[in-house]
């Protein structure tokens, strides 16, 4: 068995890869049963995704991550085949659909060439647009900036093919004018640097080797960039998923970044490789898990038990969660057991079935309301209409899209991001007559001024769009399409959540909320109010999406996070932060705490050079699991990852990219905290209920 291979799976749902595709509808069986080069597209709650295949263009859907039914082919052009890597973005009303493929004639797959075809559905049938390149070209991964710019990451050959020492194929970045016109400036991203990228041998007979660098996919944490690639050939056994990173701090914008492999470009340490039971893994996507804070790799890979057939398609769709290690990505995979299935959130309407009023999961106040084919309707436009979660949330992530049913009269429609009665809430409501996003609130019947976002002259009110409120005590983060609009400090703190329309008819589908309490930059300073000493005279002070914490002469501080739900009663949580912990001290996480004679902790010791978890369970301490940490490996002056998870009376600890506790505690219950002595600042700490 490999080591480092999966994490602890404690109970509750699970899955084993490679996923498995069901047939959809008309099918037998599904058309096809592998799916190279997956990439992830989240829509009005479900998902879809698109691979390659010699016919057409794969689409499945999933509402789980784990179990797919086959779509068929999504796009098809007369007189084509091969199409490759395809890559979907949803804009405005639109689905576009980066792919690359060949004519039918051609043998040479060096006539690639990518092309974006679109779509008014998720599923297609697309329709071609335009091609982008006269030349070898594919693997578009196309992105939204914080600004709402949109830019393509692709591949090509012609940038460094005559290159003398590392010939190949790289990775370039343009900016895009329109969703299908890129500016025609091209930057380069990653490029080939070491022999394990090496695809083909002497290729030209002249001694020069072939490299490739492939499979773009970007991302972005705090101030780092990161671009995900695959690297040498997909029929190796050992081809491998690796990245680069690059510095965002002065704001610059995609294609003006200056990107560094990791960990250098002479070392290889891929992110991802082959193991006992998987090869040939690579090409991957990210797309957040069904509680839309959990963060998923899927990718391809062969079993290793299989003999590698040139004729035959073995590539199969395959994910793992992507952790992180301080500044650096971790996944603990390839696996191939069975693993811990992506969390669901803490409620979640799909709005499935067809029936008159929206269910026993709602309270409805006024309106005429419906479901149906995946959405909600509200269709009175009459009335003051809502529909709230009969559950309140006080720290939580709320996904919802929102669509307007048009009438010459205009319309605002939304959500209530926090709703106690009718004098008491908080609105997030799209104004379709002076086209803004608006954010009001109602305290005690007083309506506090309204901030308001303007919205651009293209922006297609009648169709979906994404709203996403990321609450933190009374501080709302609103983002729309993946954008933030808005973030304010209203004084509702907590209530129920739901949807609205002011005399206006409107759809939702895919509404999604997890209890969720995080420190970011943003909201920094409404996370620390979240915090309360319970022992100790340290401090604990905020800035820039940090916390710095120092305890006074050397003596232990505790500080303990607000309740997400009732944890005392079993409730699972994970508790996660970056950790940097300062000469001479000792700092770490509650993973439990109950009261000074019973709670679990792990610590960080840096004079010791160690991890330690222990408990004290009714007064009795006692030591779990304590591991030494290679002095030559460690470096205590960058940040380090320190999780802890607790279900079904289980606890898992992890430091970066090691396992340091997993079993059974007894009287696991409590809250979360921030525990030690001397100082240590934190970052990125987030606090999430687990749905069991």
């Amino acid at each position: 068995m490999d080591k480092n291979i999966g994490l602890p799976h404690h109970g509750g749902a699970s899955y084993l890869n490679p996923l498995k595709i069901g047939a959809g509808a008309g099918q037998q069986e599904p058309l096809t049963l592998v799916h190279p080069d997956p990439y992830l597209l989240k829509f009005n709650g479900r998902y879809y995704t698109y691979a390659t295949a010699k016919a057409g263009v794969v689409v499945l859907r999933s509402s789980d991550l784990v179990s797919w039914e086959h779509l068929g082919y999504g796009f098809q052009l007369e007189g084509h085949k091969e199409y490759w890597a395809p890559a979907a973005v949803y804009e405005n009303g639109r689905f576009y659909l980066y792919v690359s493929s060949m004519p039918i004639t051609e043998e040479d797959v060096h006539e690639e060439r990518l092309m974006v075809a679109v779509s008014d559905t998720p599923e297609g049938p697309f329709e071609y647009v335009r091609t982008f390149y006269d030349t070898f070209s594919l693997d578009a991964h196309v992105v939204k900036d914080e600004q709402g710019d949109y830019y393509m990451f692709y591949s090509n050959n012609e940038y460094s093919g005559v290159d003398r020492d590392r010939a190949g194929t790289v990775i370039l970045v343009d900016k895009m004018l329109d969703m299908v016109t890129p500016a025609g400036d091209p930057q380069i991203v990653v490029l080939p640097t070491i022999d394990e990228e090496i695809y083909e041998e002497n290729r030209f007979g002249d001694g020069r080797d072939w490299h490739t660098i492939e499979g773009a996919f970007y991302l972005k944490r705090g101030t780092k960039h990161y671009m995900m690639y695959s690297g040498n050939a997909y029929v190796r056994p050992n081809y491998f998923l690796g990245y680069s990173v690059a510095d965002g701090s002065k704001g610059q914008p995609l294609h003006e970044l200056e990107w560094n492999k990791y960990p250098s470009d002479d070392q290889y340490e891929p992110l991802l490789r082959k193991n006992d039971g998987v090869e040939g893994v690579g090409h991957n996507s990210v797309v957040r898990a069904p509680n839309n804070v959990d963060s998923w790799v899927f990718y391809h890979g062969r079993n290793a038990d299989d003999v590698l057939d040139m004729d035959r398609e073995q590539r199969t769709m395959r994910a793992d969660p992507l952790l992180w290690s301080g500044d650096r990505l971790y996944i603990a995979g390839p696996t191939y057991t069975p693993q811990t299935a992506p969390a669901q959130p803490t409620f979640r309407d799909l709005f499935d079935g067809r029936e008159e009023g929206l269910g026993e999961l709602w309270q409805a106040a006024a309106g005429s309301w419906t479901r149906a084919n995946g959405e909600a309707l509200q269709t009175n436009r009459a009335v003051i209409a809502g529909a709230v979660t009969k559950s309140a949330y006080s720290h939580y992530v709320l996904e919802a899209s929102v669509k307007w049913s048009k009438d010459h009269t205009g319309g605002l429609y939304g959500i209530y991001a926090a709703y106690q009665d009718e004098s008491n809430y908080v609105s997030v409501l799209l104004d379709v007559g002076r086209r803004v996003l608006r954010a009001h609130a109602a305290y005690k019947g007083i309506q506090h001024e309204a901030i308001e976002h303007a919205l651009p002259e293209s922006f297609n009110f009648a169709v979906y769009h994404l709203l996403r409120v990321e609450k933190t005590g009374d501080n709302y983060r609103i983002q729309l399409d993946e954008v933030k609009v808005i973030d304010k400090r209203f004084p509702i703190t907590s209530g129920s959540v739901g949807l609205q329309t002011r005399y206006t008819a409107a759809s939702f589908a895919g509404f999604e909320v997890t209890r969720h309490l995080a420190l970011t930059d943003a909201s920094s300073t409404a996370f620390a109010e979240q915090l309360e000493r319970t022992s100790g005279d340290g401090i604990c002070r905020v800035s820039g999406g940090e916390l710095h914490c120092r305890s006074k002469q050397g003596l232990r501080t505790a500080w303990l996070l607000d309740s997400l739900g009732d944890a005392a009663s079993g409730e699972a949580y994970r508790f996660d932060t970056d950790i940097l912990v300062k000469r001479g001290s000792e700092y770490g996480v509650y993973a439990a705490y109950t009261d000074e004679r019973n709670s679990v902790e792990a610590v960080l010791n840096r004079t010791a050079g160690s991890v330690t978890v222990s408990s004290c369970i009714d007064g009795e301490a006692s030591v779990l699991s304590s591991v030494t940490l290679d002095a030559a490996n460690f470096d205590w002056t960058v940040w380090h990852t320190l999780s802890s998870t607790v279900v079904n009376g289980c606890l898992t600890i992890r430091l970066d990219d090691q396992v340091v506790f997993a079993g059974a505690v007894s009287s696991l219950a409590g809250l979360p905290g921030l525990v030690g002595a001397g100082e240590a600042s934190f970052r990125e700490t987030r606090y999430t209920m687990l749905n069991k």
